[in-house]
């Protein structure tokens, strides 16, 4: 009686299904990575994002640089240090954003070192003069700002308006970015990297601005030359993108 019992049951169990087979993914034997594309995706795109950053807290330290003034003139000048220390932190804040573009193109220089493709060469000198610009405003910023902060008095204030710079006559030689011309000659691009054989892009670097003679720029001069440059790089930009993404 029991083994008819035994069998009916083992009749009854169903069979286990098979345990599933996990395959190793597709390994990648070569994959084609465009030079210009990757310093639009990784250089220029994340300066875009940080100069909508950039735009946003200066707009803040031009509010709180009306108000420091606004007190700065009356007779007790109790909000004066508390609009300077705003100041500060949010000039700090920037620094610590350019900062981390700086991060980025060091690790497409390694990527791609200098003289190795010229168009990459010239787009990132625009970043790089940007970042400069930036990171100049910020620091002057910080140092007049901080200043009041840690050395607060009437000597301190009153020598805001002028803590600037001098002009030196220096506004001639601050270098300008024009939007490079096309090249004459059209070599048909491959499907993989059309940027990088785009005529319309430029393999030649703008002039690098020296960090000596930011120094005695005022801020409205460094706000114009950060202008020309954002411009001249936005158009250049604006052609990668349509050879990359097509956008």
């Amino acid at each position: 009686m029991l083994p008819i019992i035994f069998a009916v049951i083992a009749a009854a169990t169903p069979t286990p299904a098979p345990l599933p087979v996990f395959l190793p993914p597709p390994t990648i034997i070569h994959e084609r990575v465009s030079p210009v594309c990757s310093t639009l995706h990784n250089i220029v795109l994340p300066l875009a994002r940080m100069q909508t950053q950039y735009r946003d807290t200066t707009a803040r330290i031009r509010d709180d640089e009306r108000q420091l003034a606004k007190y700065s003139r009356t007779k007790l000048q109790d909000g004066v240090q508390l609009y300077a220390a705003k100041i500060d932190q949010e000039s700090t804040n920037l620094i610590g954003a350019i900062h981390e573009m700086e991060v980025l193109l060091d690790q497409s220089y390694a990527i791609y070192p200098i003289g190795k493709v010229p168009k990459v060469d010239a787009m990132r000198q625009r970043v790089q003069n940007i970042i400069d610009l930036q990171r100049a405003s910020a620091d002057r910023y910080t140092e007049i700002y901080g200043t009041i902060v840690d050395n607060y008095g009437t000597d301190e204030l009153q020598s805001v308006n002028g803590a600037f710079g001098q002009n030196l006559n220096t506004a001639d030689t601050m270098p300008t970015a024009p939007t490079p011309a096309p090249q004459a000659a059209f070599v048909t691009p491959p499907p993989s990297a059309p940027a990088d054989y785009d005529p319309r892009l430029s393999d030649t670097p703008p002039s690098e601005i020296s960090a000596h003679n930011l120094k005695f720029y005022r801020l409205t001069q460094l706000n114009a030359a950060l202008t020309n440059q954002g411009r001249a790089l936005i158009s250049q930009a604006l052609i990668a993108a349509r050879d990359c993404d097509g956008a």
